[in-house]
């Protein structure tokens, strides 16, 4: 089953849950129940530095691999960042006051599910040669063109995967019933890969400069380039987060019962992460993710 068409059996199943659990709700004050229901976005927006990076780990990650048995020695190289979007659904929990089931308490667990997609981890290689094949005389200045010849060989790797996690979070916010109020708390999500997978790019493009020029005359003098791609499939890997999220909340209307039980939220995640990969080890990293999302509130 696809993540889209999963997510949105999901929706549907917390959806018919909740109006269920309302109307139970009604006929006796319960401890717990549902108050609300979330769809979310986000992506990162600070991402840390890639958890790993070695040539070593593209190796194993990709044995198989032709463009990695090149000797990169000579060449420089550099980590790329991680980046990550996440969509989530999930359903609000509200707690009674034990002293006072007639009031609730300001605090609400939050669980549902997250598709993760997009996450990678990734190191590039490049290395450029320049050679001076030819030389140009002016019949008219007697200035003196240089004519070089430019190799640049560019290798990039990633791993990247989508995942299909649990969330769960504990929220405190301000006055709910106030148009705009702030939620904080912590939160820890966990899940498995259901697409895992190791790309392995190289381009080699060559072009020539006179004078250091790449353009002349305004025509481009003879570039080329030449692409090679290698997919490697990986097995699943985990991964789990603890967060704090940071929000504030906006109520879009005061009159209407569809304004009234509709909000809108921005979200900001301070993440611990940990990844376990099979073909490697398990890593740990630190990013921000931030997002946005709507609320509907069922009681």
């Amino acid at each position: 089953m696809k993540p889209t068409l999963l997510l949105l059996f999901v929706i549907l199943l917390m959806f018919t849950s909740s109006i269920n659990a309302q109307e139970e709700q009604l006929k006796t004050a319960k401890r717990v129940s549902i108050s609300d229901i979330f769809i979310q976005t986000g992506t990162t927006a600070f991402p840390g530095r890639s958890i790993f990076g070695s040539l070593t780990d593209f190796r194993m990650l990709a044995p198989q691999s032709v463009l990695l048995n090149s000797d990169f020695s000579d060449y420089s190289s550099s980590s790329l960042y991680e980046s990550t979007q996440a969509h989530s659904m999930m359903m609000g929990l509200k707690f009674r006051v034990k002293e006072d089931p007639s009031k609730e308490s300001n605090s609400q667990l939050r669980i549902g599910l997250s598709y993760f997609s997009g996450t990678t981890r990734g190191f590039f290689y490049k290395d450029s040669e320049r050679k001076t094949f030819d030389t140009l005389v002016s019949n008219q200045t007697g200035q003196v063109y240089y004519i070089d010849s430019i190799t640049s060989e560019s290798t990039s790797m990633d791993y990247s995967s989508e995942q299909l996690r649990f969330e769960g979070s504990l929220l405190f916010s301000t006055d709910q019933a106030a148009r705009w109020s702030f939620f904080t708390g912590i939160g820890f999500s966990a899940g498995i890969s259901i697409n895992t997978q190791t790309d392995v790019n190289k381009l080699i493009t060559t072009y020539q400069e006179i004078n250091g020029k790449t353009y002349y005359n305004g025509e481009n003098l003879n570039s080329s380039s030449e692409r090679d791609n290698e997919q490697f499939r990986n097995k699943g890997n985990f991964g789990a987060s603890a967060y704090i999220p940071i929000g504030i909340d906006f109520r879009i209307g005061k009159k209407g019962e569809l304004c009234k039980r509709t909000h809108l939220f921005y979200e900001l995640r301070p993440n611990i992460n940990i990844t376990s990969i099979p073909e490697l080890r398990t890593y740990a990293n630190t990013n921000i993710q931030h997002g946005i999302g709507l609320k509907f509130t069922m009681i």
